[in-house]
C-alpha cells in the first residue's frame, strides 16, 4: 500500500494556549466560534482531507466501522504543584476532538481508550482534560484500559517482547476489525530520544508488562509490538509541542502543525526532522527501518519546516545536570556489554565512564532523571542536597567490584560504606551495592519506583505527591479504585496483566511456534488458586513503588 505524510500548519496564534484542559465551554456555539477552536479544527480537516485525497484511508471507515483512537495522556500535567500551571506533556484535547469530529462524519463507532503511566489513573486524566466530554459529545466508548481483562499473544518474530498481554479492547484492531487511531503528542523522551506515533503504543499494553524488558531492550521490545498491530492512521499533535526531559514536565515549542500519515514510521521520521534530529541517530526508528515497518517511497505533502527541539539527556554526567545538582555523585558499573577494556580500576578515564553510563539509559537512570526533573519544576527548587547513585553490579577485578565517578576515579563496595552521605542503589543490577546504600530503587525497570526513591533518596518532595497538587485526593482516590478494579477482574479469574516480574530477561515462547507468522493467539491457562493469591497480592505493587520507593 502506497504511503503518505501531511504537513499542515495554523497561523493562528490562540492556539498556543490552553492546550491541557478542554474548554469549559465545549459543546456550546461559544466553543465553535472560538479562534483557537476554529484554526485547530481546520487544520485538522485540511491535514486529514490531503491525505485521504493521497491514499484513501476513508473507505476503510465504511459500513459504520469501529475505531479504536488513543491519545498520549501518560500525565497529565495541570495545577499539578509545580512551578507552571500546565505542560504540553499530554495530546492537546482541542486536537483530539478535532480528529474525533472528523471521524465522526464516516462512523459513530468510536471508542476512546488509554491507560496512562502506572500508577496514574485513566479515568481521573480523562476528567481532568475533559476527553470524558468529548467522549460524551459524540457518542463514544471511554475506556480506560488498565481496567480491562487482556489476552495473550505469541510473536515468533519478536527479538524480545515475544509475549504480549493486550487489553481486550484491541482484540479487534489485532484483528484487523476495528481502524486504529494514534494520536501523539510531538515531544522528547528521556527513554526513546522522541515519543511519537508507534511509541504510544507502550500505553496499550498493561502496567507489569510495560516494565518488562523497560531498560537497555526498550527500542526493540517497542518495535516487537508492531508485529502485533500498528495505527492504520497517526495524526501527530504538533501544536505545541515539548521539549526536554519527558515524563518529566516539558517547556513549550510553537510549531502550529499537524502531521498526518497512514505509515507510523514515517510519520514519526517526518516529526523526527522536523523537531531538528536526524532519525538514524534515534535508536527506535533505526530498529523499525531494520524490521522493514518504514517506507521509503513515502509521499512527504507539505513542508516539514524544522525548529529545534531541546534534546531529552538520560544522563547524570551531562553539563546541565552537574551545573543544577551539584552534590549529585553517579558512581558507575554496568557490566552489560564487554567491559574488558577495564583492567586496572586505577586507569579507568571519564570517556570510559560514559560508556559506562550509556550501556542502560532506556531503563531506571532515565526514570531517576525523571524523578529529579520533576523536583526541578517546582516553585523554589533546593538543590544543594547531597546524594550518591551507585549505578550498575560493579566492575569484577581480583576478587572486587569497583564503580566509577565521572573522574574515572574508582570506589569499592569498603569505599562506598565509608561515603557519609546519603546513598542509592539504583536497580536490580546494582543489588550488590544495596548494603553499602540507604536506598535501595527496585526493579528492572519499575520507573514510578524509581522516580519515588531518588526524591527520597535526596531528602525533597515529588511535586505530584504533595499538597499543591490540586488533584491529589482525586488520584490517591483513583489510583485505589484501579486497583479494587482490578482485583475484582482477578476474582472472576480474569487476567488483568501478565505476572509480576522485575527480571533482565527475556521471557520465552514454546519452541514450535510458528516462525512465520507475525503473531499467534495465545489463550491464558485457568488461574490456580495460588495464581490468583499471588496476582491480587501483585495489585497493591502499583500503589506502592510510587509511596515506598526506594526503602530497603
Amino acid at each position: 500500500m502506497s504511503s503518505a505524510v501531511v504537513i499542515e500548519k495554523t497561523d493562528e496564534p490562540a492556539v498556543f494556549e490552553n492546550y491541557v484542559v478542554l474548554p469549559d465551554c465545549f459543546g456550546t456555539g461559544e466553543y465553535d466560534d472560538r479562534a483557537d477552536v476554529r484554526a485547530i479544527r481546520e487544520t485538522v480537516d485540511s491535514a486529514l482531507e490531503k491525505l485521504d485525497a493521497a491514499v484513501r484511508f476513508t473507505q476503510k471507515l465504511s459500513g459504520n466501522r469501529e475505531v479504536i483512537i488513543k491519545p498520549n495522556l501518560v500525565s497529565v500535567y495541570h495545577d499539578s504543584g509545580f512551578r507552571e500551571t500546565d505542560y504540553p506533556e499530554t495530546t492537546d484535547p482541542r486536537v483530539f476532538e478535532a480528529v474525533v469530529r472528523f471521524v465522526s462524519r464516516f462512523t459513530q463507532n468510536i471508542t476512546i481508550a488509554e491507560s496512562s503511566g502506572k500508577p496514574m489513573p485513566t479515568r481521573v486524566n480523562f476528567r481532568t482534560t475533559g476527553y470524558d466530554r468529548i467522549a460524551r459529545y459524540y457518542g463514544a466508548s471511554l475506556v480506560a484500559l488498565e481496567e480491562r481483562p487482556v489476552t495473550r499473544y505469541m510473536l515468533p518474530k519478536a527479538e524480545v517482547m515475544k509475549e504480549v498481554y493486550l487489553p481486550d479492547t484491541f482484540e479487534r484492531a489485532v484483528r484487523g476489525e476495528a481502524f486504529y487511531i494514534s494520536v501523539p503528542k510531538m515531544k522528547t523522551n528521556l527513554y526513546t530520544g522522541v515519543t511519537l506515533g508507534f511509541k504510544n503504543a507502550m500505553g496499550t499494553i498493561p502496567y507489569f508488562l510495560r516494565e518488562r524488558n523497560h531498560s537497555y531492550l526498550i527500542n526493540k521490545k517497542l518495535t516487537d509490538l508492531m508485529y502485533l498491530f500498528r495505527p492504520d492512521l497517526t495524526v501527530i499533535d504538533a501544536i505545541v509541542g515539548g521539549e526536554g526531559n519527558t515524563p518529566a514536565p516539558v517547556d513549550p515549542v510553537k510549531v502550529g502543525k499537524i502531521i498526518a500519515g497512514n505509515n507510523s514510521v514515517e510519520t514519526d521520521r517526518v516529526a523526527t526532522v522536523m523537531m531538528g534530529f536526524d532519525p538514524d541517530s534515534i535508536p527506535l526508528m533505526t530498529e523499525a527501518d531494520t524490521r522493514g515497518f518504514g517506507d521509503r517511497d513515502v509521499r512527504i505533502i507539505g513542508e516539514a519546516e524544522v525548529i529545534a527541539f531541546r534534546p531529552a539527556v538520560s544522563s547524570f554526567l551531562d553539563e546541565k545536570t552537574q551545573r543544577e545538582f551539584p552534590n549529585l555523585h553517579a558512581l558507575y558499573g554496568h557490566t552489560l556489554e564487554d567491559s574488558g577494556t577495564i583492567t586496572d580500576p586505577q586507569l579507568v578515564t571519564p570517556g570510559d565512564v560514559q560508556k559506562l553510563e550509556r550501556q542502560c539509559t532506556g531503563g531506571c537512570l532515565a526514570a531517576a532523571k525523571t524523578g529529579l526533573d520533576y523536583y526541578n519544576f517546582t516553585e523554589k527548587p533546593k538543590r544543594d542536597f547531597t546524594l550518591w547513585i551507585v549505578v550498575g553490579s560493579g566492575i569484577e577485578l581480583d576478587g572486587k567490584r569497583w564503580w566509577f565517578d565521572s573522574a574515572g576515579r574508582a570506589y569499592s563496595l569498603e569505599d562506598l560504606r565509608k561515603i557519609p552521605d546519603r546513598k542509592l542503589a539504583l536497580g536490580n543490577c546494582s543489588r550488590p551495592a544495596a548494603e553499602a546504600c540507604d536506598y535501595f530503587a527496585k526493579g528492572c525497570c519499575d520507573p514510578a519506583e524509581c522516580m519515588a526513591a531518588v526524591c527520597r533518596a535526596a531528602g525533597v518532595r515529588m511535586p505530584i505527591m504533595s499538597v499543591k497538587n490540586r488533584k491529589l485526593p482525586a488520584l490517591g482516590l483513583g489510583m485505589f479504585r484501579t486497583v479494587l478494579i482490578r482485583r475484582k477482574l482477578i476474582r472472576r479469574g480474569m487476567y488483568v496483566d501478565c505476572p509480576y516480574s522485575q527480571e533482565d530477561r527475556i521471557f520465552p515462547i514454546p519452541e514450535d511456534a510458528g516462525r512465520d507468522a507475525d503473531y499467534i493467539p495465545w489463550p491464558l491457562p485457568e488461574m490456580s488458586r495460588d495464581e490468583k493469591r499471588r496476582m491480587l497480592r501483585d495489585q497493591w505493587r502499583i500503589l506502592s513503588s510510587a509511596l515506598l520507593g526506594g526503602r530497603k
